[in-house]
């Protein structure tokens, strides 16, 4: 499908600061993440879709990404729009008349966000977009171009804020939820798999099986995310000490906090206060001039993390 630009299932090792040449879309299956767009910062949460246009200038604020899973399409539009505009235009193929692309393209132009939680359609069509353009049946496109106009359409609502994506839970995920929630203010709690089960009033399988549906890991898994990631704001935004950084976030040694740290980001807790010493949000507002990633660069950037 010449369209395409790139696509996958894999994990996003880094995204420093470019622009597409088109439009892209990401499912975000596992991981949190901080993304930025035109110097506006996003965390993004598993179970969450992004998308940037070909104008915006879009990465990450921090120099490697944590551990993480995302489904991908990188796709051309009918020019490469390198400035701003509140309208564009779709290829022929996508079987789009002119009013449905005016509304498209309007509602994604005009939005000041660029994550927002994924509908159950959204969870399904990624994946199945991509594994149909791995696949090599003789109607691989037309099904693709089909399972990409669906995507798109229901990105629209989304964003336009037509649907609020949710899951028909019942009182066992309804209470995972709010033990996810609770995680954010009371991460440096020493928890066990059993103490959060028992929380939740429910079995620790099928706590697991609950938090990897609505996570894409393991309840302790997403417990170190939730303190790497205020370790990091810590790091970033105060001049803690690195022993007091670890204890409040439930480390129960600066040894372990700082191995832990630098599985999770590759860099020791020190070095990732350096990098962000003389980083402001201004500068990645001055990241607007930057070109675009040429197609071969993004082949070969997918193609990389999609082997390791």
């Amino acid at each position: 499908m010449k369209e395409i630009i790139s696509y996958g299932r894999f994990q996003c090792k880094e995204l420093t600061p470019h622009k597409n040449q088109g439009m892209e879309i990401t499912f975000i299956e596992k991981g949190i993440l901080e993304w930025f767009v035109e110097g506006r910062v996003e965390k993004i949460e598993p179970g969450s879709v992004f998308f940037t246009l070909p104008w915006q200038v879009h990465g990450s604020i921090n120099p490697q990404e944590p551990e993480n899973t995302i489904w991908h399409v990188l796709f051309h539009l009918e020019k490469d729009y390198p400035n701003p505009r509140t309208s564009f235009r779709f290829p022929k193929s996508f079987g789009f008349n002119k009013e449905e692309m005016n509304v498209l393209s309007h509602v994604f132009s005009t939005s000041e966000r660029h994550a927002f939680g994924a509908s159950a359609s959204i969870r399904n069509l990624m994946p199945a977009l991509i594994g149909e353009l791995q696949s090599t049946h003789k109607l691989r496109e037309a099904h693709a171009v089909t399972l990409l106009r669906g995507i798109l359409v229901e990105l629209k609502r989304i964003v336009g804020g037509e649907i609020i994506p949710s899951e028909h839970s019942n009182r066992s995920t309804h209470r995972v939820r709010h033990l996810i929630d609770h995680l954010s203010s009371d991460y440096s709690r020493q928890w066990t798999l059993t103490e959060m089960a028992n929380y939740c009033g429910i079995q620790r399988t099928q706590l697991s099986n609950l938090f990897h549906k609505l996570t894409g890991g393991t309840p302790m898994e997403y417990l170190s995310r939730i303190r790497m990631e205020h370790a990091k704001t810590l790091l970033r935004e105060t001049d803690m000490k690195v022993i007091d950084i670890a204890f409040e976030c439930g480390s129960s040694s600066s040894q372990y906090f700082a191995s832990t740290f630098r599985h999770t980001t590759g860099m020791t807790p020190s070095a990732f206060r350096k990098y962000f010493s003389g980083l402001s949000m201004t500068e990645l507002k001055d990241w607007k001039n930057i070109t675009f990633r040429t197609e071969a660069e993004e082949q070969a950037r997918v193609k990389k993390f999609s082997s390791n």
